[in-house]
């Protein structure tokens, strides 16, 4: 753990990491949960109620991660679709558990109504190490673009190109933990070899609204919703 007052312990202010800098980061990462366990064997359970499909692979050194997406059963062309994306950040926890049990406990009430397709965890090689970045010290919620150096990235785009036109809402599930400030935020600034300038958690739930196109109604009957089941 790191402060605003102790240098983060990797790198040499002022200067970006190279390879031997990310590779001491790396070497310093260690696996705390089962993504098997945890994710894998909860989309098992799902196989009969839900299309379930691999739509990539990730490979750290001798560690293989299948990215699993759900898809409605009763999938139509005529409907739009509905995005639900959880651990792009895998130290996220609530959004790789909250989009399982949205699946588990609600998905069917929108049968015929959307199509739902929804990657729980975006991110397990981080949901193992409840790390913010990919094992190359890559933020994948930074890398959602044309040649992305992340390939959690990559494989949801190429998962997303063929139904991209037809999305109606994307739902990506976030949190903001303490280890914002105390770790990852440190960590990016020695990464990229500049100051670290200390900063606050909000506290509480929010939602982030698309300046392009507001729906500041949607997000406050959002905001009312959580409340009820927050206070």
């Amino acid at each position: 753990m790191n402060t605003a007052l102790t240098p983060y312990p990797i790198g040499t202010p002022g200067t970006p990491w190279g390879d031997t800098k990310r590779a001491e980061w790396l070497a310093a990462q260690t696996r705390q949960r089962s993504y098997e366990t945890e994710v894998l064997s909860v989309i098992e359970g799902l196989r009969a109620r839900f299309d379930v499909e691999t739509y990539g692979e990730l490979t750290y050194g001798t560690e293989r991660f299948a990215l699993m997406a759900f898809r409605s059963r009763d999938w139509r062309d005529d409907l739009p679709v509905v995005l639900v994306t959880g651990g792009v950040h895998g130290y996220e926890t609530s959004g790789v558990h909250g989009a399982l049990q949205f699946v588990d406990q609600h998905a069917a009430d929108y049968a015929g109504r959307v199509n739902l397709l929804v990657a729980p965890c975006v991110s397990p090689w981080a949901y193992e190490r409840i790390h913010r970045w990919n094992a190359n010290a890559i933020d994948p919620n930074r890398s959602f673009r044309d040649d992305s150096p992340a390939e959690e990235s990559a494989a949801l785009m190429r998962l997303v190109a063929p139904i991209r036109d037809r999305v109606l809402m994307h739902i990506d599930l976030h949190e903001t933990t303490d280890t914002d400030e105390t770790e990852f935020r440190p960590a990016l600034a020695s990464r990229d070899g500049v100051p670290f300038e200390p900063g606050e958690i909000p506290d509480g739930f929010y939602v982030v609204d698309d300046s392009e196109s507001p729906q500041l109604e949607f997000q406050q009957a959002v905001i009312e919703a959580v409340e009820q089941v927050t206070l």
